[in-house]
């Protein structure tokens, strides 16, 4: 019975388990310190139908595995031949699967710059991510054989007409480049020993967000057409990488926004559905009411706060009525509703309502900035009676 392939291992390990050796791992520079990347991994099993299994480790400092290998003596991180097309496109489905797993861009980053490398027979490659508002790109992950080089590489900055002129075709057409030495700034060809680079623009979207560099530092390395069809497949996966942690940072400094902007300006919000159903709560909101989002989600507005006028009629149900009464047209003045707590008090706000819409001007939520309204500004007190009660006393004596 023949033994089974450990799950770090791939096939090619396994056949010649002498034939790579484990290095000692590189450090990544994280907001000016260095880490050292983690010494366990998490291992991706590629297996789609017509493609042989790859195996693609993500952070693996463990021998014989993908992001230990070293050079070979010629020179050669894999010797051509040892990954044909069907173990290329495995890589790429690993890679694919990795950017769309893991939540934090500096593994992202520093997985693919240890495994572009071995995919196209190099051994240095390097992520600089785009400052759009200084206009210069800076490193963000490198991998390479050289501590002290790579130390250099790690403060690397470049400004974008520096990347302009090593070909116009980088940023303006958003093509590779194959950059020899010649044309090569000083800080890369004397500081780093570059002789010929392969640049690759990091492309979304019709935006540049980054460039990837791979060159060897073991002589010179020329690339084929093939291996550059590729690098550019793990660009457009990087890219992707970038632009979704990019969104999500966007919408979450749009949140801390809003948020700031509601302390300031509200009480609390409520962000209604369609059709009028609660959607969710915010924290000052549920501070004035007492309620929590998850006890009143999917509750009509009228329902679950019990929402009156200030003549104690209620509010309607139906959504077109309810909308009526809250964003009355013609009327700059919002609205003095009472608002039933948890608690069973009743406090009287002003309801600013307002319309979150889409691209073609369809309503996806209603947003109610409450502003408490003081005994004084509403006219009344706090405490109303019970509208029941009200209707009984005001409907006269009976017979």
């Amino acid at each position: 019975m023949k033994n089974p392939i450990p799950r770090n291992r791939s096939p090619v390990d396994t056949a010649n388990p002498t034939a790579r050796n484990a290095i000692p791992s590189t450090s990544r520079r994280t907001r000016g310190r260095d880490i050292a990347a983690p010494s366990s991994a998490t291992v991706v099993k590629v297996s789609r139908p017509g493609v042989s299994s790859f195996v693609v480790a993500r952070f693996d400092n463990r021998p014989n595995s993908l992001m230990t290998a070293t050079p070979r003596p010629d020179g050669a991180m894999i010797p051509d031949g040892d990954l044909g097309d069907q173990k290329v496109l495995g890589a790429l489905l690993g890679i694919s699967e990795m950017v769309a797993g893991l939540t934090d861009l500096e593994e992202v980053l520093g997985a693919i710059v240890r495994i572009t490398p071995q995919l196209v027979g190099v051994d240095r490659c390097a992520i600089l991510l785009y400052d759009p508002q200084k206009h210069e790109f800076r490193t963000a992950q490198m991998y390479g054989p050289d501590p002290e080089r790579n130390a250099i590489f790690e403060r690397l900055v470049m400004r974008e007409d520096d990347v302009r002129s090593l070909a116009h075709r980088i940023l303006e057409q958003k093509l590779p480049a194959l950059v020899r030495e010649g044309t090569l700034p000083r800080q890369l060809a004397d500081s780093l020993g570059m002789r010929t680079a392969l640049i690759v623009p990091l492309t979304c979207r019709e935006k540049v967000l980054g460039i990837m560099t791979l060159d060897h530092t073991r002589g010179l390395r020329l690339f084929t057409s093939k291996q550059i069809n590729v690098v550019m497949g793990v660009a457009q996966q990087v890219a992707i990488a970038i632009d979704n942690f990019g969104l999500k940072a966007d919408a979450a400094r749009a949140e801390e926004r809003l948020r700031v902007t509601a302390e300031i300006l509200a009480d609390g919000l409520i962000t209604l559905s369609q059709s009028y159903r609660i959607v969710a709560i915010d924290a000052m909101a549920e501070k004035l009411l007492l309620w929590k989002t998850g006890e009143v989600a999917g509750k009509s507005l009228a329902d679950a706060f019990a929402v009156t006028d200030r003549d104690g009629v209620r509010l309607p149900e139906a959504p077109a009525a309810a909308d009526l009464v809250l964003h009355p047209p013609g009327r700059r003045d919002p609205p003095l509703m009472y608002f039933r707590r948890k608690d069973g008090a009743r406090i009287l706000c002003a309801v600013h309502t307002a319309y979150v819409r889409d691209n073609l001007e369809r309503v996806l939520d209603v947003v109610c900035a409450l502003r408490r309204v003081s005994s004084v500004d509403g006219g009344g007190a706090d405490a109303l009676p019970d509208p029941a009660s009200r209707r009984i006393v005001n409907a006269g004596a009976v017979g």
